[in-house]
């Protein structure tokens, strides 16, 4: 290259320190001894350390890092992740073993502040408990669940994750349920609790449940001293818990599981299901042990078999609709290679045919194990679509005919309670997407009386408050003759069932109407959000992690799963 193309450079040093340099100043020419600033700008890097360099950011970031992503405490002791903390603040430490358990207390007690704040302003509420086992631990967890009155939109927290000890009776698990509603200050705006229909939370609300023996007669009255009571009493007779509700997921889960399964079992079907179903068995089994054969299913048909779990139908029925779904021809091939017999041309008829079938049945299992947009007033439409649809399917059947009519009597008779509950009706008729169009003609006028009688009382919030000093009227007070009545509330009701919308944001001009949906819709159809709940339970006790205490391990599971409540930037500002 010619010389005089060649573009020298200048070594950075030179950047770094400057001579002597001449300034005209107001009295002419002087000279300065310090240096210039460095030409070069700081990298993103070294402003974004600059910014982070403060410890209490240091220790807030590490306290998120350690509960959101669930690290055993033994992190915080290794040497390589104080030298990773280290080197990224700029020279600052990472937090210890102990000032972190300490952190966890004092986040976990502001959280729960910050919780029964909020549950302070809030008119109604729902729980959820279950119970659950690992490592011969037992622990009970509960969640609560409203709805926002402004914008209508469910808020959920975890209440709850305590440890029991011995034995799951009904009365230590409605003594555990009522300390926790009692700690947060929510036994009386209780709507409902929402379990599984296990027989111990069956019997905890058919014995402490409200109102339960009010109808029991009894001519024989038999009289005992005051005294005599009171020295044998105990904590069980104090316990009050409201209705029970049960859930509505589990239901269709034992219909699917146990009453389906039940039927198939008998008749004409039994023999091509229990052989179509033994060879899908082996297939998803084989899957499942050896990952030589999940990589040549996915040579095939480049898809991933999933094998069902053994608990949930809608997850047997799931890996079902895949295997179905490939071609004939492909799925001859997957059983070749993996060495299993091959379903017959009637057995994969059979599979399809169950698939379509009860294609239902699994999207209204979905739908009840849902949170945020699902309501009480949802179950009862969706168990009368179901109905309608197996019905219509009936006489598309080759295989099934003789199933369908015993599934439609199970859910008969395990939803039986919920058809006769006023509560699931009021709720169901508050739903803008049903209002009455669920009911017969014949019964939508009972209802609307019904609406109105509910609604009434709903004046005294919007209106004057209880205990007015106005004195009421005569007038007012007799609803005798032409012209008496709520003519504002029957309005209100009949415009609202006489509406289109099925959003629910056009309860906002029907204020009665929307109290209601707000009482009523609290209640959850399901006990799926306290098994979500224990999912987190799972990455945070391991064997890895049995050092916590039952209150550690509490403290960890509730605040992160309440993390969307209350961050820890509000816990621990900087």
């Amino acid at each position: 290259m010619h010389e005089k193309y060649i573009i020298w450079r200048k070594h950075p040093s030179m950047y770094l320190k400057s001579p002597k340099v001449e300034m005209n100043g107001p009295n002419g020419p002087t000279t300065s001894d310090s240096p210039k600033e460095p030409k070069y700008k700081k990298s993103k890097l070294e402003s974004l350390v600059h910014q982070m360099t403060s410890q209490p950011k240091v220790n807030a970031l590490v306290f998120n890092f350690m509960v959101d992503d669930v690290q055993s405490l033994s992190v915080l002791e290794q040497p390589a992740f104080r030298k990773l903390i280290e080197g990224l603040s700029g020279g600052k430490m990472s937090m210890t073993r102990n000032t972190f358990i300490n952190r966890i207390e004092m986040a976990f007690s502001k959280m729960k502040d910050k919780l029964k704040e909020n549950l302070d302003s809030v008119q109604s509420v729902c729980t959820t408990a279950d119970i659950w086992t690992a490592h011969n631990r037992s622990y009970i967890g509960m969640t609560c669940h409203w709805i926002e009155k402004n914008e209508l939109e469910r808020k959920s927290a975890a209440l709850a994750c305590a440890r029991i000890r011995g034995a799951h009776t009904f009365d230590t698990i409605a003594a555990k349920i009522n300390e926790i509603h009692v700690a947060y200050n929510i036994e009386n705006k209780l709507q409902a609790t929402v379990t599984d229909n296990g027989s111990n939370f069956v019997k905890v609300f058919k014995e402490f449940s409200k109102g339960d023996n009010e109808n029991d007669e009894d001519d024989n009255v038999e009289f005992e001293d005051v005294g005599t009571i009171l020295d044998g009493a105990d904590e069980a007779m104090h316990l009050f818990l409201l209705p029970h509700q049960k859930c509505a997921s589990h239901a269709l889960n034992l219909i699917a599981s146990h009453d389906l399964a039940q039927a198939l079992s008998q008749g004409e079907t039994a023999q091509v299901y229990y052989s179509a179903m033994a060879k899908c068995s082996v297939v998803w089994n084989r899957v499942h042990q050896s990952p030589l054969t999940i990589a040549a299913v996915e040579d095939i048909e480049k898809m991933k078999l999933t094998a069902p779990c053994e608990s949930r139908w809608s997850s047997e029925y799931c890996a079902v609709e895949k295997m179905v779904s490939l071609p004939e021809t492909k799925l001859m091939d997957v059983c070749d290679s993996l060495g299993v017999p091959r379903l017959l041309s009637y057995e994969i008829a059979f599979l399809k045919e169950y698939v379509d079938v009860f294609k239902p049945l699994a999207f209204a299992l979905d739908l009840f194990q849902g949170e945020q947009k699902c309501f009480l007033g949802l179950v009862i439409p969706t168990v009368l679509t179901l109905k309608k649809k197996l019905c219509e399917k009936k006489t598309l059947t080759l295989y099934l005919f003789d199933v369908i009519n015993p599934v439609l009597e199970a859910i008969d008779s395990r939803f039986k309670q919920l058809f006769a509950s006023l509560d699931a009706k009021m709720a169901t008729a508050t739903t803008p997407q049903f209002r009455l169009w669920w009911l017969p003609e014949a019964e939508r006028e009972d209802m609307h009386l019904m609406l109105v009688a509910e609604a009434t009382p709903m004046e005294l919030t919007d209106g004057a408050p209880i205990g007015s000093d106005d004195m009421q009227s005569e007038d007012e007070f007799f609803s005798f003759g032409p012209g008496t009545g709520n003519s504002d509330t029957e309005e209100e009701v009949r415009r609202y069932l006489e509406g289109t919308s099925k959003n629910l944001s056009c309860l906002k001009y029907f204020p009665r109407v929307r109290n209601l949906f707000l009482k009523f819709n609290t209640i959850l159809p399901s006990s799926a959000p306290v098994e979500r709940l224990f999912s987190h339970n799972g990455n945070i006790l391991t064997p890895q992690r049995n050092g916590l205490t039952d209150d550690q391990f509490e403290q960890v599971l509730l605040l992160r799963y309440n993390s969307k409540i209350c961050t820890q930037d509000k816990i621990f500002p900087e």
